[in-house]
């Protein structure tokens, strides 16, 4: 028998940019973080819709001070105290209108993201 080096997935995991949506909120991981400079100062989200090719299509615009019609960003500490990078947009009513039975599932659905601006992420179908 002759043995192959199984090729691994190099867009999953921790090297692919991505949003976990379910359980009304949003759960951007690290690498999410990078693409928009995060380092622990944005405090604040605004989400954001539009339309192309007649379809409505949703971003995040991350902010270090409040503004109006923004959510807490809520990021996860480990037992020592020191938070995990990623970020969290908890909305139940919002998340659930804008992403149906993917909002309200129990699990999370993964969805990739990119910049679309310095502080904004857009969430790719």
């Amino acid at each position: 028998m002759e043995w192959e080096v199984f090729k691994l997935d190099q867009t999953g995991g921790r090297t692919a940019p991505f949003v976990s949506i379910g359980r009304g909120q949003l759960d951007f991981n690290a690498v999410a973080c990078e693409l928009v400079g995060d380092y622990g100062e944005y405090k604040f989200a605004q989400i954001l819709t539009g339309k192309e090719r007649g379809k409505t299509v949703v971003a995040v615009k991350f902010l270090r001070e409040y503004e109006e019609n923004s959510i807490t960003i809520k990021r996860k500490v480990q037992q020592n105290g020191k938070s995990i990078q990623g970020m969290t947009v908890r909305n139940k009513d919002a998340i659930e209108r804008l992403f149906g039975k993917d909002g309200s599932n129990k699990g999370m659905v993964r969805h990739k993201v990119e910049p679309i601006g310095e502080n904004i992420l857009k969430i790719i179908d």
